[in-house]
């Protein structure tokens, strides 16, 4: 059954059941769909090549043979295109470099509050969902994916969307008001089923 749209799913790897369910409950009252806790790296590895996600969370010092770093290796070997983000108590220059070399989006240290986790996996699906957008996305493959129709002047204001502009950019962009841009905006989010510009680039990146 297809997740529902508006649904930005993420999978947990965390070996303390406590934490896990902790990460669990904050990503879930925030709205994102947790779509798997993992407790081992042997059935992480299954759910990572198997099962269609949006983001992983990663506790780096695992109870097991494998590492969250070896989690990391295998996403970047497999060519799994999902954003990543460490969870660790440590913070020391060994691990700091072991992390550097396999590019994560976020880094966050235990004990982390409930705003240090939302704020970095919003900002991580940000900036990964809106740079893996540089390959462009056309009006027929999104229409025919999400089954809508999208205007002309709401692609122009998607394209200007994914280059990065803001509102005000955008209303200079295309000589329309702020308010006229706001417009088109909430009916391309009412469209998607999205409500924010990093659940819309999630989208469009599934294109």
């Amino acid at each position: 059954m297809e997740r529902e749209i508006n649904k930005v799913s993420i999978v947990i790897v965390e070996d303390e059941a406590l934490i896990a369910e902790d990460i669990k409950e904050i990503c879930e009252e925030a709205g994102y769909e947790v779509v798997s806790v993992c407790y081992r790296a042997g059935q992480a590895l299954h759910i990572l090549e198997s099962q269609d996600y949006d983001m992983v969370l990663l506790d780096i010092n695992l109870e097991d043979e494998l590492s969250g770093i070896d989690l990391a290796n295998f996403i970047m070997q497999k060519k799994i295109k999902t954003p990543y983000i460490f969870l660790t108590s440590y913070s020391d220059a060994i691990t700091l470099n072991a992390v550097k070399a396999v590019h994560p989006m976020g880094y966050v240290v235990k004990p982390f509050t409930k705003e240090q986790l939302l704020s970095t996996i919003e900002i991580s699906l940000f900036n990964y969902s809106r740079y893996s957008l540089v390959k462009g996305f056309n009006k027929f493959e999104l229409e025919s994916r999400y089954g809508i129709e999208i205007t002309s002047r709401e692609m122009e204001i998607l394209g200007l969307i994914a280059e990065g502009k803001n509102n005000n950019q955008i209303a200079d962009k295309t000589q329309l008001s702020i308010n006229t841009i706001k417009f088109h905006i909430k009916n391309i989010y009412d469209k998607l089923h999205v409500s924010s510009r990093s659940q819309l680039f999630v989208a469009l990146g599934k294109v």
